[in-house]
């Protein structure tokens, strides 16, 4: 449940370590930071972890008000040393340790370590004992099976309660009904937000975060202040702070990229602190700010449908959720469904279903058609979780959508190349050369790969087009026509039908400059527009990325229109088209997905 390091609070008096820090052998000041503790409380202990913050506490079953910083990279060998520094790079205590180098003394390996009395503050790892089942110090198991007892030491002269917070001391909680709806946030302790400088739509920039005080003493006689602890990233002149009595308003506006902890405080008449930490990351501006929109929640978009009342529902190609936004709002999605467990996924990681790599998804009505990428991993492996093709239904509008399962079918890409195989298409037997393009070994993103990207109604308006990254046959792009699309997911089976139920039709072949096909959507006026993009990376032409509006005949070549679509790309790859403008000629505003996936937002690699 991963590797963990607890630092606890001995003496009687509340400790900031704002701008204190965490080495291992290497001894670097600064390493880790640790100002997300911002004030340890007498007696409370918080925890460092490789882990995430949320998994940790769920493994360990502790509440939401121990402090838990996570995902720890500078991780701990067999023989190690923990360093702790405070905000000037003084050595505050340091232990060393290694059952090898120090023979007779414990091995933390699936279990914790915990010191006597008389070793505390000592660098004597002798002192220290291995944690066994209801021990002195309360040792449980966790979710997993490891031992020990974070988040309290027997060790403290203070008994603290982190679920209760500090006895008669100020309590700091975020208004989750008036705080911004786009933000996810605990109401007591803090948690993560991230922001984008200039973003007119950021959650807490534009409508900030409000927060309900309380204290035996009257919230009118608290003092509150807050502080960031990286004025690169955000100074004090831009965390602006108003209110009073039992409220305040919290707006953050980043002015660099990076990381800093925001630490919003109370003190009363006693000097008693309740804090409330926010651990931010800001990132670059768009290129275009005033048109760009940051969905949070997940960086891999890969498909996405737009939703009546101003939303969009935006599918990853790393997980299957499926996630509702506002549109018109960067932030965190409205509500996310998840199907999985309907899936059959049989391709497991450590125990966790592999993802379908969702890259394509279309809607007729109020069902919304999702289709796997069909192919293999980009080291070529076999990953049979990606050929699903499935369908959910719409119900409800704005903050009320919800999103239901319908079915599947797993057997498309077999179907499709059994009939190029057979020559169903009449254009010679392995025409397209998707039995080798599906061999194991062969990655999906070349040339002769396999890889289905676009998925847009017919002409027919009821049928499928299947649009493919790859293969590119002779330097044009490949759609395959799918006649019985719902048939194939409108299914009372539990599972899917079987092998060769796909009927295909007469495929079409576009002259995209040497393109492929990333995206395909068609409007009410039956036009059809192409996100048309490189097989494998990005580069120079043909390997960049173009839009062309398409009539839908087959006869009828592709137009390229006079967009630069590199110029408004600041990372990240096009990925969908949200909506398509109801007059191509005429144009319109249109709103295309990125997936920043590989991209670095905060400048820390």
């Amino acid at each position: 449940d991963g590797e963990f390091i607890e630092f606890s609070n001995t003496g009687n008096a509340p400790l900031n370590v704002v701008g204190w820090s965490y080495s291992d052998s290497a001894r670097l000041v600064g390493d880790v930071d640790l100002s997300a503790y911002a004030i340890i409380q007498p007696g409370e202990s918080v925890i460092l972890t490789e882990s995430s913050a949320s998994d940790f506490r769920q493994a360990w079953g502790l509440c939401e008000g121990t402090k838990v910083i996570g995902g720890l990279s500078s991780n701990l060998g067999r023989s190690d040393e923990i360093n702790l520094y405070d905000a000037q790079g003084n050595a505050i205590d340091q232990l060393t340790y290694g059952d090898q180098s120090f023979p007779g003394t414990i091995r933390t390996q699936d279990a914790a370590g915990w010191v006597s009395a008389v070793g505390l503050g000592q660098n004597q790892i002798s002192e220290w004992t291995l944690a066994s089942l209801a021990d002195a110090e309360g040792s449980i198991a966790s979710t997993g099976g490891d031992l020990g007892s974070p988040g309290r030491s027997s060790r403290v002269q203070t008994a603290f309660d982190p679920c209760v917070g500090v006895p008669g001391g100020p309590q700091l909680s975020l208004n989750q009904s008036a705080a911004a709806p786009f933000v996810d946030l605990g109401t007591n302790g803090g948690g993560a937000l991230s922001g984008v400088i200039a973003d007119p739509t950021d959650p807490a920039a534009s409508q900030g975060l409000f927060f309900d005080l309380a204290d035996d003493g009257g919230a009118e006689n608290l003092v509150v202040d807050v502080i960031s602890t990286n004025p690169q990233v955000v100074s004090s002149q831009f965390l602006l702070l108003s209110g009073e009595g039992a409220s305040r308003r919290l707006r953050i506006f980043p002015i660099g990229v990076g990381y800093s902890v925001i630490i919003v405080s109370a003190t009363d008449l006693d000097g008693k602190v309740g804090t409330y930490v926010i651990q931010y990351a800001a990132s670059a501006p768009s290129i275009e700010a005033s048109l760009t929109r940051f969905r949070t929640g997940a960086a891999d978009a890969s498909a996405a449908i737009a939703l009546a009342g101003n939303q969009v529902v935006v599918a990853d190609d790393e997980n299957q959720a499926l996630r509702i936004y506002e549109r018109d709002r960067s932030g965190w999605p409205q509500a996310s469904f998840d199907f999985t467990d309907q899936l059959g996924l049989t391709d497991l990681s450590g125990g966790v279903p592999r993802e379908v790599d969702i890259e394509a998804a279309t809607a007729i009505g109020n069902r919304i058609y999702w289709s796997g990428s069909q192919g293999n991993a980009r080291d070529g492996d076999e990953r049979p979780n990606t050929r699903r093709l499935f369908a959910t239904d719409v119900s409800g509008r704005g903050t009320g959508t919800t999103l239901s399962y319908v079915g599947r079918y797993d057997h498309l890409r077999d179907d499709l190349v059994a009939w190029d195989v057979a020559n169903g298409h009449g254009m010679g037997a392995d025409f397209f050369g998707f039995a080798a393009g599906t061999q194991p070994g062969v990655p999906p993103i070349i040339a002769t790969g396999f890889n289905i990207e676009a998925l847009s109604i017919a002409p027919d308006g009821s049928s499928g087009w299947l649009g493919f990254r790859a293969p590119l046959i002779g330097g044009q792009a490949l759609i395959v026509p799918l006649g019985n699309l719902d048939a194939l997911v409108a299914t009372p089976l539990e599972g899917s039908q079987g092998p060769g139920s796909a009927q295909f039709g007469t495929p079409i072949l576009l002259d995209l400059g040497g393109r492929a096909i990333r995206s395909l959507e068609r409007n009410a006026a039956g036009e059809y527009l192409i996100i048309a993009g490189p097989v494998g990376a990005e580069g120079p032409a043909p390997n960049d990325f173009r839009l062309y509006r398409w009539s839908g005949d087959p006869l009828d070549a592709p137009v390229a229109l006079n967009l630069n679509l590199a110029d408004r790309l600041s990372g990240g790859s096009y990925e969908a088209i949200v909506e398509v403008p109801p007059d191509l000629l005429a144009g319109g505003p249109l709103e295309l997905i990125v997936d920043t996936g590989d991209h670095v937002y905060y400048n820390d690699g």
